[in-house]
């Protein structure tokens, strides 16, 4: 546990410390590649959620699990969550995520009541980082005005085989990111040991 929380400070750290061009940066992959990176968030997952407070910015954990699934002929990773709340009851999330690659991006996905799809956010993937960074889309009302548009979406890949997924904005105040809430991904085998 401390190795992990270890590791998440300094890839916080390091991710908050890179210059803004490098998040930015437009690396084109090929569909081949990008599915390549989709693949390594396919699998079922314990979960460990780890959500700042808004005041004290302590981090309470919460735990569950995720599946993220691909059909064999999508272009999708389905992801669905299950985590457990402080009162008890569960919190389930589900989304879709894409490479598109007529617009060399990758886009996060919810379907609307009546099933169209809407995209809320995009991004590209920074090797140098082995992260994938998305961003609001906030030009078509997929968001509410209190959403922040400095709000990003990362996905951190480890070298063990798991992930993390952060949700962090920008923090004027300390002149740092400041992070939202972070998932802990690890396979069930993985976690087990």
């Amino acid at each position: 546990m401390k190795k992990s929380i270890t590791f998440l400070l300094a890839a916080v750290l390091l991710i908050g410390a890179a210059p803004a061009t490098q998040a930015q940066e437009n690396n084109t992959l090929t569909t081949k590649e990008a599915n390549q990176l989709l693949q390594r968030i396919v699998g079922n997952w314990q979960v460990n959620r780890y959500v700042s407070e808004p005041v004290s910015y302590a981090l309470t954990e919460f735990r569950g699990n995720a599946n993220c699934k691909k059909g064999a002929n999508s272009e999708f990773v389905h992801e669905t969550s299950h985590v457990r709340q402080q009162d008890g009851s569960t919190l389930t999330t589900e989304g879709f995520l894409r490479y598109a690659a007529a617009k060399n991006r990758f886009e996060f996905v919810e379907l609307n009541k009546k099933g169209k799809e809407v995209v809320l956010m995009v991004g590209n993937w920074s090797p140098a980082y082995n992260t994938l960074v998305l961003r609001p889309v906030m030009k078509n009302g997929q968001w509410d005005k209190k959403t922040d548009p400095n709000m990003q979406c990362l996905y951190v890949f480890r070298n063990d085989g798991s992930f993390m997924k952060i949700v962090r904005t920008y923090d004027t105040g300390v002149n740092s990111y400041r992070v939202i809430s972070q998932d802990h991904y690890a396979s069930r085998d993985i976690a087990k040991s």
